[in-house]
């Protein structure tokens, strides 16, 4: 028995997995190396670079197989060899960047005979839908709902109007008809069908974006680089670097700033109040703060253990084994490689995942003493991000379990006017116990909060970087008699501030969903909720009632109503 357990040990460590190395170079048509290229095998996800003479050591397996040459500014290219092999040369062409402004973007539907299911995916989602968003049209001209016309209306009451009544509104939600005619307005909402949003071609057809001026909006003329190639030199750029496929409208061209910066043309901007086209003056607001904040974090750190793309906490992963349906590569790609293009945000799922809320309750004076710790351990941008009415709202309240009674505040911190004031139970939550978490900009006079174009400055911004940790204190009278008392936390999520929501009268989401921010019990949609339990003693005095806390408002946050819900319109200066 000894004997063959020493004969199959020996077996065992005299056969190791079979590995060949294919070697070479990668080279541009003049036969000069390229280097900085990434080089693997087809599909397979895992890649070298080319040393600065092009030359690359791939190790795979032996037998027959597509290596595959990714660079920017380049289609890719391939060369089947039998591994090991070596003198392998993969040339790479250039990618024509002479933009053809005349160049109709292909329909998703076109895009849809290779790739169903990406653009199953993306249909319905809010980037396909971002050109009919209702929203966009009540802040724009008013016309999304029926009562749009009411509150703020930018070609209306926007200081900007006069000279900029177009705004740039297009270039993110509109962008095939802006591609082709910049500064144009909106299409009216009738025929904003006619047009597919943020479709396929607008972010594949990319070649380039400034990342020193990603505070201009959309695709803007000098910063966003299209590359509408000719119908016999056609281009996809995309993320995939190991694509051996190429024919017809399809030529791979491997573009790495769609995994963040490309995002940041529409989820980073500030507004420009002196209508000059310079989005980088000091002058500004920073309007759309999501990409700059994500940069700002470790999660932007390709060294950081947290590092993680737009892509990759947006766009889920999927099982899928092939990019194409009518093309099968040699091997199948692995679990997680290929992505949703369904590129959600403030789904449920995201915004339950955002933070982790703690809760901490004890008995102090005489009173309850509550600790409540929010923290963004799980969102690679500030909490809540986004446009400016955005806003999170934190709610903490204690009740007697034996009659349902509620404890009166005796603590000052209290969520802020732009909470909505009036009945909580409608969902009016200033001056409760809690916090509003938000941007709040202002005109040059401090009234506010304004719409982002007509930003001065900030009169607030408390919300919660990565990795940011807010805690805040509560104090609650203890009822007559004492009792076991339950004390409860909850984080809600309002698509924008309650005074424009009544403004505009909305009781649907942008695209047509049930509007939660106006939905009894929560009248937002529950990010986290945390509770406590504690037996506490009769107050010594046998009285629990020292009264409300008073309010610690912004005093000028009711002016929403009035600034969001209706400017007075102002001449601009020369």
């Amino acid at each position: 028995m000894r004997a063959y357990l020493v004969t199959l040990t020996l077996a065992v460590a005299a056969a190791p997995a079979a590995r060949a190395d294919v070697t070479g170079t990668v080279v541009d048509a003049a036969a000069r190396p390229v280097a900085g290229a990434r080089v693997g095998r087809e599909a397979s996800g895992a890649h070298v670079v080319t040393d600065a003479s092009g030359g690359f050591s791939l190790p795979v397996g032996d037998g027959r197989i597509t290596v595959v040459a990714a660079a920017r500014g380049f289609f890719h290219g391939s060369a089947v060899v039998t591994a090991p092999a070596a003198g392998v040369t993969v040339t790479l062409a250039s990618v024509p960047l002479d933009d053809e402004p005349g160049y109709r973007f292909q329909s998703p539907q076109t895009c849809a005979a290779c790739h169903p299911d990406q653009v199953e995916q993306w249909e319905g989602s809010p980037m396909a839908l971002a050109g009919v968003n209702t929203w966009v049209y009540d802040l724009y001209d008013g016309s999304g709902t029926a009562g749009g016309a009411a509150g703020f209306v930018y070609q209306r009451d926007s200081a900007l109007a006069a000279d900029n009544p177009a705004s740039e509104c297009a270039s993110c939600h509109q962008p095939e008809p802006w591609a082709a005619t910049p500064f144009s307005p909106m299409l009216p909402l009738a025929q904003a069908g006619s047009q597919h949003g943020v479709s396929c071609e607008v972010c594949h057809r990319i070649a380039a974006i400034d990342e020193s001026k990603l505070n201009a909006p959309g695709l803007y003329p000098g910063v966003v680089r299209l590359a509408r190639s000719l119908p016999y030199e056609p281009v996809q750029f995309g993320l995939l670097g190991d694509v051996a496929f190429s024919s017809g409208g399809m030529r791979p061209s491997y573009q790495p700033q769609l995994a963040a910066a490309v995002c940041a043309a529409c989820h980073q901007d500030k507004n420009d109040p002196d209508d000059d086209g310079d989005f980088e003056e000091a002058n500004g607001v920073v309007s759309e703060p999501t990409y700059g904040e994500w940069l700002a974090s470790s999660y932007a750190d390709p060294s950081s253990p947290d590092h993680a793309s737009c892509v990759d906490c947006h766009m889920a992963a999927t099982n899928a084994r092939a990019a194409c349906s009518i093309y099968t590569p040699e091997v199948p790609r692995p679990d997680g490689q290929l992505r949703s293009h369904r590129i959600e945000g403030t789904t449920a799922a995201y915004l339950e995942a955002a933070l982790t809320a703690r809760l901490t309750v004890a008995v102090d004076g005489g009173e309850l003493a509550v600790d409540v710790e929010l923290e963004n351990d799980r969102t690679g941008h500030h909490v809540p991000t986004g446009v400016t009415v955005r806003n999170m709202i934190l709610v903490v309240e204690a009740r007697r379990v034996t009659d349902g009674r509620a404890l009166a505040s005796t603590g000052e911190q209290v969520i802020d006017e732009l909470g909505g004031v009036g009945d909580p139970a409608a969902g009016y939550l200033a001056g409760l116990p809690g916090k509003l978490y938000a941007k709040v900009p202002v005109d040059a006079a401090g009234h506010g909060p304004v719409f982002f174009t007509e930003a001065a400055s900030l009169a607030l911004d408390n919300r919660i970087p990565a990795h940011g940790i807010d805690r805040t204190r509560y104090r609650f009278a203890i009822p007559e008699g004492g009792g076991e008392i339950v004390v409860r936390a909850r984080v809600i999520y309002r698509r924008a501030f309650r005074a424009v929501v009544d403004a505009k009268g909305w009781t649907t989401d942008g695209h047509g969903r049930p509007l939660e921010d106006v939905l009894a019990p929560e009248f937002g949609h529950v990010m986290a909720r945390v509770e406590s339990t504690i037996d506490a003693p009769a107050p010594a005095d046998g009285c629990g009632c020292r009264g409300a806390g008073r309010g610690a408002g912004l005093g000028p946050g009711l002016l929403l109503a009035l600034s969001l819900a209706r400017r007075p319109r102002r001449r601009r200066r020369c």
